[in-house]
């Protein structure tokens, strides 16, 4: 364990090593942190990256107290799980060294404030969805998020509680007023399981909770439900648990450090429910000092980036950024099949019958939702229970639009509730007659809206304001079943994001979306500029830096996403050992050239070579092989192929066969087996896909996965209307050519793929890029140059048996002792 400084920063790094990529990297971040900008880090897997990257931006933190949060984003909860794990020893690590120094000035008699030397300790959570965080077992037993969601929801609604509390009042005679909101008696009444129908555990976060409920510490997910769950009150001395999935939602505010998904930060709706959202002025809303500790009003006033004219002083970090771009477009983009808008026709009657429900029993309530409207967006629907109500207050659109929008007026012709499920009907109607069609239809949202226009004879300038329309409609009606709704939810977000952007959006029907023959219409409002949901993240933080294990060419990415980054660069990886062995196989045995392309695909002889090339391996590697190929199609055909001749029944004489499947369960339960079978020493082989779960998210380190094959080049379906669409929007608007952005994606993915299985220093495996068009030059010089270094001239055109000889040459080498190099400490130590 070392400290040691990067110009003014002391760092504390939790372990005995500091490799010299760690130290180049940590002085790329130190740059960009300095800068007040942004960067592009391509660091090699099983380096370190993420205890580097918190162990030098907490250590900045530290350094500079003006410093906002660390916003680390990654893809999955396990990752989220890892990287909060990773943080708790580095601080850990800190609150002992700061205590040594502590301890130390006593010692020798220095007088130190209380301020001069911090304990080091800091609040970092990881936020996630009801699911992972709830505790109430009647909602949490639902095995459907969807369900778990409106569970929650009518156990929480401001309506709901208002009427369980109104009637409990009633019933209780005794009591002369209205309970107060922090009252003990209601809190053992909720211990008790005296107020029913309501969730106990929000109750309780909505009376008592604060953000010193929570001690300073780092939580995962599971420490962060389970302090929830064995909360004891201080007064009480009681066991009183409360609801993580909302604390989170504060404690965001306060913590230092916040770990979450891609779509909080991206995703404008997911954004918004989660605080996150908005323009940079409303992410001041609540305050966090350097302690970490709640601030009042005239703090956030004070940090309001409006009055000091900056961004927010914080930190956005993603991790694994090698897709960002393609999570950008997805974030806005929207599909909607038939059956999707006959729900939506059945919602709109829905809505009609519980408007004149409401007018017969409350009309006063559905007046008074029009005279808001009348006054304006600014004063719709608030209120005070805004936690609850998030997914009312969503916005499918961008926080810069959404504040465009709330300057202006609802148009009059969507005020009154009839009018407006009159053209949501009309509009309905329109995308249902749309819909039918045989042959692919593609139009630009101009062309859509024109057309819109004309036929059903409405002003297309009030669509932007469907989606904020309907919720407000669902808000006065109290609907808390937001699922039943979606179809028409959908609709609504499908109209606002076509009327809010005129440009980086394509309108796609496909009438055969899934296979040839099989008709089942589609329309697709694909976002084609990945620039759009990241530009308010530029303008509202400080830095941002994406960082990944394969980013390789770099160059590319800030062209995608509109920055300019201060640092782009790509660190090599130092090794005492060569330990990997990338190689290029461009022929079979017979010397009949290996490709996947389309034009090869159905030759029986190509799909043979590839067989005998995976046996023959087989027979030589120990342990775990994991073999990719491009698509599910092309697996199942040269499976099918290889169970007929014979092969895949040689390949099981040595390796158990597994196999990724499109339902995550068999998947999760063949990977299961596959470890345990490489455990026991049998050995497996795990076929999968190169741009699925598994490609994008499973480690195979150590003996999991001593060889990775990856079968062709992963390249998009090029026919995909989609893609066509994007590779021209990209030619047009960012000059990059089609072969250019097919090459630089289908590597990206090929690197991912290859990285799976080195995961440390002392690992150690093949890598085996099975395709003649990896020995060209426009293909290789686009793999990670920590993979480049080790790939020798003489390994990138082989034949299947000079493949095997190599691979069993390097097998050879690393199953000596492996003596890694001592620290110093540990020389010292041995010295003694």
């Amino acid at each position: 364990m070392v400290r040691f400084f990067i110009e003014e920063v002391e760092v504390f790094f939790p372990y005995d090593y500091v490799y010299p990529e760690q130290l180049e990297y940590m002085k790329y971040l130190k740059q960009i942190l300095d800068a007040h900008s942004h960067g592009v880090l391509e660091m090699p897997t099983g380096t370190g990256k993420t205890v580097t990257l918190f162990s030098f931006i907490t250590s900045y933190q530290l350094a500079h107290p003006n410093l906002g949060r660390l916003i680390y984003c990654t893809r999955t909860v396990a990752e989220m799980e890892k990287a909060l794990l990773e943080l708790k020893t580095v601080i850990n690590y800190r609150i002992k060294e700061l205590q040594k120094d502590k301890l130390a000035l006593q010692e020798t008699n220095i007088s130190t404030s209380e301020n001069e030397i911090l304990n080091g300790s800091i609040l970092a959570i990881g936020m996630s969805a009801r699911r992972n965080l709830c505790i109430n077992p009647s909602v949490i037993s639902n095995s459907d998020r969807d369900k778990i969601d409106a569970m929650c929801r009518s156990m929480t609604a401001p309506w709901v509680r208002a009427k369980k509390s109104s009637t409990r009042l009633d019933n209780d005679k005794s009591r002369t007023q209205v309970i107060d909101r922090s009252s003990l008696q209601d809190i053992e009444d909720i211990i008790q399981g005296n107020w029913t129908d309501l969730c106990p555990y929000y109750e309780i976060f909505d009376k008592i909770w604060s953000s010193d409920t929570v001690p300073i510490g780092v939580y995962t997910i599971d420490e962060l439900r389970r302090f929830g769950k064995e909360w004891e009150h201080p007064t009480l001395k009681k066991n009183t648990p409360f609801c993580p999935y909302y604390s989170t939602k504060r404690l965001i505010q306060v913590a230092k450090v916040v770990v979450l998904n891609y779509q909080y930060t991206l995703d404008p709706k997911v954004a918004q429910a989660s605080l996150l959202g908005g323009t940079v002025s409303q992410g001041f809303s609540h305050g966090s000092n350097i302690n970490g500790k709640q601030a009042g009003g005239s703090y956030a006033a004070a940090l309001d980036p409006e009055l000091l004219g900056s961004k927010e002083p914080s930190i956005v970090v993603f991790d694994e950024a090698h897709n960002i771009d393609n999570i950008c477009t997805e974030a806005l983009s929207v599909n909607i099949n038939r059956q999707a808008l006959d729900g939506a026709s059945r919602n709109l009657k829905s809505l009609k019958n519980e408007i004149n429900k409401l007018a017969e029993i409350d009309e006063k309530r559905l007046q008074e939702e029009y005279n808001r409207l009348v006054r304006g967006l600014k004063s719709t629907g608030q209120i005070e229970d805004d936690l609850v109500l998030e997914e009312l207050q969503r916005f499918p659109v961008l926080p810069a639009e959404v504040e465009k929008l709330k300057k202006e007026l609802i148009p009059g012709s969507i005020r009154k509730a009839e009018h407006f499920l009159l053209i949501m009907k009309k509009i309905t109607l329109y995308l249902q007659n749309y819909i039918r069609v045989f042959t692919p239809k593609i139009e630009g949202p101009l062309t859509f809206l024109n057309h819109l226009e004309s036929s059903c004879m409405i002003d297309v300038n009030i669509i932007r304001f469907c989606d904020e329309r309907l919720r407000s409609l669902m808000n006065t009606l109290q609907i808390i079943d937001m699922d039943q709704y979606s179809p028409i939810e959908l609709v609504c977000t499908f109209c606002t994001i076509l009327g809010t952007y005129s440009k980086g959006f394509v309108i796609i029907v496909d009438p055969y979306p899934e296979v040839t023959g099989l008709y089942d219409p589609i329309i697709q409002l694909s976002c084609l500029d990945s620039s759009i949901a990241m530009k308010p993240i530029l303008d509202r933080y400080q830095s941002i830096v994406l960082t990944s294990g394969t980013l390789s060419p770099l160059d590319l990415y800030p062209k995608l996403l509109g920055f300019d980054p201060v640092v782009s660069e790509s660190l090599s990886m130092t090794l005492d050992r060569t330990c990997i062995c990338p190689m290029i196989v461009t022929r079979g045995s017979d010397q009949v050239p290996l490709s996947s392309r389309y034009e090869s695909r159905e030759d029986s002889t190509i799909q043979q070579n590839y067989g005998k090339l995976v046996l023959e391996i087989s027979k030589k590697v120990p342990d775990g092989i994991v073999c990719f190929f491009p698509s599910y199609l092309y697996m199942e055909q040269v499976l099918g192929q290889w169970y007929e001749s014979g092969i895949l029944a040689q390949i099981m004489e040595h390796k158990l066969v597994f196999v990724e499947t499109k339902d995550i369960v068999s998947t999760t339960l063949a990977l299961h087996h596959f470890r345990k079978a490489c455990d026991i020493g049998r050995g497996g082989i795990f076929f999968s896909i190169a741009r699925g779960k598994v490609a994008e998210g499973i480690d195979f380190d150590r003996h999991y996965g001593r060889c990775v094959i990856l079968v062709g080049i992963p390249y998009q379906y090029t026919l995909s209307r989609i893609l066509q669409s994007r590779l021209s929007f990209l030619k047009e608007n960012y000059n990059i050519e089609e072969n250019e952005f097919l090459t630089f994606d289908a590597m990206r993915q090929a690197s991912q793929c290859v990285g799976r299985i080195i995961r440390s220093k002392a690992d150690y495996g093949l890598m085996i890029l099975a395709d003649q068009r990896y020995s060209k030059k426009d293909k290789r010089e686009k793999l990670p140059p920590w993979i480049l270094k080790y790939l020798k001239q003489e390994y990138c055109s082989l034949s299947t048996d000079m493949a095997v000889n190599i691979a069993l040459n390097f097998l050879k080498q690393m199953s000596q002792p492996y003596k890694k190099q001592l620290s110093m400490a540990e020389i010292n130590q041995r010295k003694t």
